[in-house]
């Protein structure tokens, strides 16, 4: 089993979009695939129809609720989500009243690692005690980035924090999205990719109109498009991730 976390201190970079696509695309390719929706906006959860969970995902830490109650089984096959919603802001709160809270996190994740395949979290922009106590776990880090000075700079500072601390994810990586390569700042960027202090995924993701389709439709890119721009490059990059974490999915 292999755990991701698609994360980036800023917002906006297309990192609930990728979660969705990887996510899609995993289970696509055979995988048990879960979504762990960790974002109180819930994102990921309304683009998969797990947005009417009549449960409030804080129980899970409030009061012990499994993940196995909160699990929803989305249209998708091998597909299944753990929604998210507003009550996930109280996360903080609630693990700072709990011993081991550290603990609690990784005890809560176990069940999904015995039944999936893959499990990928939609991770807040924020660098809060709960998201530091996930980031810590899994086994690998994605950092979407819009090739601009913000969005590199956000990496930039994640990196900084992570030289500093011990016991921090096993490993980050960063790839770029929304590309437009009629943008002088984007060429620049993506031809300086290796001066980077993070390693960077060789695939990238283009802006494409087909992608802003996500929101109308509530489905994943490639669950309605093939061909476009954006869809064939995430088909891409999920077979790059694949190859990364061969012997672990």
């Amino acid at each position: 089993m292999i755990s991701i976390a698609i994360y980036n201190l800023k917002g906006g970079v297309g990192k609930t979009t990728s979660a969705v696509n990887l996510a899609y695309l995993a289970a696509e390719a055979g995988k048990n695939t879960v979504l762990w929706d960790w974002d109180p906006q819930g994102a990921a959860s309304w683009y998969l129809g797990g947005d009417q969970s009549r449960k409030k995902a804080i129980r899970m830490v409030s009061k012990g609720e499994t993940v196995g109650s909160m699990e929803v089984i989305t249209p998708y096959p091998n597909l299944s989500l753990v929604p998210a919603d507003l009550s996930l802001r109280k996360a903080d709160t609630e693990l700072a009243g709990q011993a081991g809270a550290k603990r609690l996190l990784k005890k809560m994740v176990e069940p999904v690692t015995k039944e999936a395949s893959v499990l990928i979290f939609d991770c807040p922009p924020s660098l809060s005690p709960s998201v530091e106590y996930l980031l810590s776990g899994v086994d690998l880090v994605l950092v979407p980035m819009i090739p601009s000075p913000l969005s590199i700079r956000a990496m930039e500072q994640l990196m900084a924090f992570y030289q500093g601390v011990k016991g921090g994810p096993a490993d980050i990586r960063g790839f770029f999205t929304m590309v437009d390569m009629r943008r002088r700042i984007h060429i620049q960027t993506l031809g300086q990719a290796k001066k980077l202090p993070i390693p960077m995924l060789k695939n990238w993701i283009p802006v494409d109109s087909g992608a802003e389709q996500m929101g109308e439709r509530r489905a994943p890119l490639t669950s309605y498009d093939r061909s476009g721009r954006a869809a064939v490059a995430y088909q891409k990059m999920w077979k790059e991730i694949a190859r990364l974490c061969k012997g672990q999915i």
